[in-house]
């Protein structure tokens, strides 16, 4: 083909994608089918305790959530995280002998561990903090690794305890 033609090729393929790209755009802007606001997934709910929870002594951190190791930096260290749908991460679960059982208590930092059968409780000082259920902490090569399942959404944070 000369210039002249892939010019011409260029120019009517423009107007093509500009016409239909214009009417697809045009028809959801006028039947209100738009919807650019973006909802929030996994968003922290950290509250300042007030005797919201029995037992907890006012003024102590409290929340809820696979997000709750990471808010310790003076405990773990993260190191990676990945989402995904339980299937879709089915191999980055690490071997069932490396689960660590209910009824462990770990200490990281000024941190205590609780590990039960469906979720992970959390202690620093007044602080509480729970991974609510499916949790499961295992304790690997890589480090502490948290497998937060809920629902089609799976989370797994591989963390490094401090000493």
């Amino acid at each position: 083909m000369t210039s002249a033609r892939m010019w011409r090729f260029y120019a009517i393929a423009t107007a093509i994608v500009l016409v239909f790209g214009g009417i697809f755009f045009g028809h959801r802007i006028s039947t209100g089918d738009w919807d650019v606001r973006a909802q929030p997934t996994g968003t922290p709910t950290i509250t300042q305790g007030n005797g919201e929870r029995p037992g907890t002594p006012h003024g102590a951190f409290v929340g809820d959530g696979p997000w709750v190791l990471s808010a310790l930096p003076d405990c773990f260290e993260q190191l990676s995280s990945i989402t995904g749908t339980p299937l879709a991460l089915t191999f980055h679960v690490p071997s069932a002998r490396d689960e660590i059982p209910a009824g462990t208590m770990l200490r990281s930092g000024p941190c205590t561990i609780d590990v039960r059968a469906h979720d992970v409780l959390v202690a620093r000082g007044a602080d509480r903090l729970r991974v609510p259920r499916e949790a499961h902490l295992y304790r690997t090569p890589k480090g502490l690794v948290l497998v937060f399942i809920q629902g089609s959404r799976a989370e797994i944070r591989v963390y490094r305890p401090h000493k």
